[in-house]
């Protein structure tokens, strides 16, 4: 069983560690480069190169100069798949350079009870953020990041706190709460999801592909998370230690979500 586990965590990683490598010239445009390109026709390679650093430097630092991002910005047809990818790509970085959204994650394992409620409770959570990512992505539903924040960080709160110490509350603590509860906190999660497309250019004609394939990244990000961390909490869970280090994790994770929320609120 344990090397079994140890396989599925090292495919994982060999999946995943190529997502990680240096995005393709099909990498999404940055909307205040593709302006600057648009409303400067004559611009030179060097003035495109010192813009992008100045603006988007994660971008600039991938090509080699200035005349290759502005072949790129100038000619940004793509095909369906190519552009697919770059929003899979873009969602599973999304999900794994979220601190808050791994939080949650983590919360809902830190007590194993069985695969089958874990599969219920992270089905959920895709099923509630998809809607409101969706409805955000289509300009339909909109609320403000200084709403949606502090309700993701205070989400973690909940759900590391009543995880852990309320799990013997049928209520609080039982499958049926934690779904309703974590089903209502996906809700903003995708609206924290929705947040970066509102900050990139989405190409018009590749709108809803683009969201799905985003989605599709979402879940990807999502399932890396709990194949990293499911095998070390079942390998674990019976340890004579595990139930005071889970309490004291809990309450690590709640902290931390507590200053997010006091920063996202006043700062």
């Amino acid at each position: 069983m344990k090397k079994t586990l140890a396989g599925i965590f090292f495919l994982a990683a060999a999946l995943f560690g190529g997502f990680a490598l240096q995005a393709s010239a099909h990498d999404l445009i940055p909307p205040e480069l593709q302006q600057y390109v648009t409303d400067h026709p004559n611009a030179t390679p060097q003035e495109i190169e010192a813009f992008a650093n100045q603006q988007s430097p994660e971008f600039a630092k991938k090509f080699r100069d200035g005349a290759q991002i502005l072949n790129i910005v100038r000619n940004r047809q793509t095909s369906f798949f190519d552009n697919a990818f770059d929003f899979v790509k873009l969602g599973i970085g999304h999900i794994l350079s979220g601190p808050d959204h791994i939080l949650f994650v983590l919360s809902l394992l830190l007590v194993f009870v069985s695969l089958r409620e874990i599969l219920n409770l992270t089905t959920t959570f895709t099923v509630a953020h998809s809607i409101t990512l969706v409805l955000s992505g289509l300009g339909i539903l909109t609320i403000s990041p200084r709403i949606t924040e502090p309700l993701i960080a205070l989400s973690i709160v909940y759900v590391a706190i009543t995880s852990v110490f309320f799990r013997d509350n049928k209520f609080i603590g039982g499958e049926r709460g934690k779904i309703a509860s974590v089903f209502f906190f996906g809700l903003f999660h995708g609206l924290g999801f929705a947040g970066l497309l509102r900050e990139i250019q989405i190409p018009p004609d590749k709108f809803i592909s683009s969201l799905f394939a985003f989605n599709v990244g979402i879940e990807l990000g999502q399932l890396f998370i709990i194949m990293l961390a499911l095998p070390v909490i079942y390998l674990f869970r019976h340890k004579p230690w595990y139930p005071a280090f889970i309490r004291i994790l809990a309450l690590c994770i709640a902290g931390l979500a507590l200053v997010w929320i006091v920063q996202r609120l006043f700062v």
